[in-house]
């Protein structure tokens, strides 16, 4: 009776078990998937040039960045330049469409989550444990018809959750819970379209929304140079 009841709580214990990996083997196994923690580590600059949608509207950008300390994005629509900019603990915006020719300090809230924009996209959770960020695993569930690992990270600026392929440990989505200005915002992404880039396998195509957007906006890379010369001076705040 004692090897039976044994047996039958080995077989009951064998799903458990399968299921049993730690948030720091799925972190690693992407990592590793990724490149590798030295490639990840090897990246001080990027630049990226993307062509963008949005409810059948054509926008182009051109994104900078020093990874960690600075990033500027500027998005070309309807004849106007939106821009903005993060380095270190500041931050400065133009937006026309908004009625402003002028650039305009950020708010210590947007700086904390524009800071996110430092880390070249796809290496999100990569860098979160290279960074230290509190993360643990919430579970396994479906993304898009794919076993997916869900990862927890708590950042300054709020909570993001980081969905990993069970197969390939690509990151496939992500979902965020950020507060600002005392107002809970949330928002979304896909990632698609994997291709390799000096060693590194990045997404090349994102779908983006999220509370106040008029709708999904696809952003596709059309060139991306990872260590190339940034310019630091691009990240100034023009005097007025």
């Amino acid at each position: 009776m004692k090897k039976q009841l044994f047996a039958l709580v080995v077989i009951l214990a064998i799903p458990a078990l399968s299921l049993a990996q730690t948030a720091d083997e799925i972190i690693d196994k992407h990592i590793a998937t990724l490149g590798g923690t030295d490639k990840i580590n090897a990246i001080k600059t990027a630049e990226y040039e993307q062509k963008m949608s949005i409810q059948g509207m054509d926008l182009t950008a051109k994104t900078s960045i020093i990874v960690g300390k600075a990033s500027r994005s500027d998005i070309s629509v309807m004849g106007q330049q939106i821009t903005s900019v993060v380095d270190g603990d500041k931050g400065w915006a133009i937006n026309p469409m908004q009625g402003g020719s002028e650039p305009q300090e950020m708010t210590p809230d947007m700086v904390k989550m524009q800071k996110n924009n430092t880390e070249p996209t796809g290496l999100q959770l990569a860098y979160a444990k290279l960074h230290k960020d509190p993360y643990e695993l919430t579970g396994k569930e479906k993304q898009a018809g794919k076993d997916v690992y869900a990862l927890k990270v708590t950042k300054p600026d709020g909570v993001y959750t980081y969905y990993i392929d069970a197969n390939n440990y690509q990151l496939v989505a992500s979902k965020a819970s950020v507060t600002v200005q005392g107002v809970q915002t949330e928002g979304s992404a896909v990632y698609r379209d994997y291709k390799q880039v000096d060693g590194l396998m990045l997404p090349y195509t994102i779908d983006v929304s999220g509370a106040g957007m008029p709708g999904t906006v696809t952003s596709t890379v059309t060139k991306l140079t990872l260590n190339g010369t940034v310019d630091p001076a691009i990240f100034a705040m023009p005097k007025q």
